[in-house]
C-alpha cells in the first residue's frame, strides 16, 4: 500500500515538473517579446517633446503590434496547454515529445515576431504565420493524443470542452492562413491588423460554448 503511495507521488510530482517546465518556456517567450522592444533613440533630451520623438515612436508602431499580437497568442497557447493537462494523469515518451515540440514552437515566436516587425514585407511575415500556424497544428495533435482513450493518460473529458478547444485551435490557424493569402492584396498594415479579428471571434466563441455546455468560469 505504502509503495502504491509512493508510485501515485512519484507521478505527481514528474506530471508537475512537465507542466512547470512548459510554464517557463511560455513565461521566457512572453518576456522576451517585449525584451525586443527597445527605447527610441534621441539626440537630446529637449527631443522627447518634439516631432523626432513622435517619429521615433511611430516608427515603433509595427513593433507594438507586432508584441500585441503575440502576446495574445502566447497567452491564448498558453490557457489551451493549461487546460489540457488539467486531465492529463498520466504520461509517456510520446507525450513528452509532443510537448517538446510545442514549446519549440513557442521559444521561436520572439524571433518571428521582431523578424516580422522589423521587415514590413512578405517572407518575414510567411515565417511568422508559419511558426503561428505550426504551433497551433502541434497544440492539435497534443490535444488529440491526450483525449484519446487509447492512450490512457487522460481522464475523461467533457465533450463540449474536447469541442471548444478544437474550434479555437483551428479559428487561430485559419486566420493566420488567411491573413498570409491576402498579405499580397490588401498589404503588410492591414493584413496585420485583420489579425485583430481572431480576438473578436475568441469573444463570441467563448461565450458561445461556455453557454451551450456550461463549461463554468475556469475555461
Amino acid at each position: 500500500m505504502e509503495s502504491k503511495h509512493m508510485g501515485s507521488e512519484r507521478l505527481k510530482f514528474q506530471l508537475d515538473r512537465i507542466a512547470l517546465f512548459s510554464d517557463a518556456v511560455f513565461a521566457i517567450a512572453i518576456t522576451l517579446l517585449v525584451i525586443e522592444i527597445k527605447v527610441p533613440i534621441v539626440s537630446n533630451e529637449r527631443a522627447l517633446f518634439d516631432h523626432e520623438f513622435n517619429h521615433a515612436l511611430k516608427e515603433m508602431i509595427p513593433e507594438f503590434i507586432g508584441f500585441f499580437i503575440s502576446f495574445v497568442v502566447i497567452g491564448n497557447y498558453w490557457r489551451a496547454h493549461h487546460t489540457i493537462f488539467g486531465y492529463v494523469t498520466d504520461y509517456d515518451r510520446k507525450l513528452l515529445s509532443l510537448n517538446t515540440w510545442f514549446l519549440l514552437t513557442i521559444v521561436c515566436m520572439p524571433f518571428t515576431t521582431a523578424m516580422m516587425s522589423k521587415y514590413i514585407f512578405l517572407k518575414p511575415y510567411v515565417f511568422y504565420c508559419v511558426n503561428v500556424v505550426c504551433s497551433g497544428l502541434i497544440q492539435l495533435r497534443l490535444w488529440y493524443y491526450i483525449i484519446n482513450p487509447k492512450n490512457k493518460i487522460s481522464e475523461q473529458i467533457p465533450h463540449g470542452m474536447v469541442q471548444y478547444k478544437k474550434y479555437s485551435a483551428w479559428v487561430v490557424i485559419g486566420c493566420f492562413l488567411l491573413s498570409l493569402a491576402l498579405h499580397p492584396l490588401i498589404g503588410p498594415a492591414f493584413a496585420r491588423l485583420f489579425l485583430a479579428s481572431i480576438f473578436i471571434i475568441n469573444i463570441f466563441t467563448d461565450r458561445y460554448f461556455i453557454k451551450k455546455y456550461k463549461l463554468g468560469k475556469k475555461y
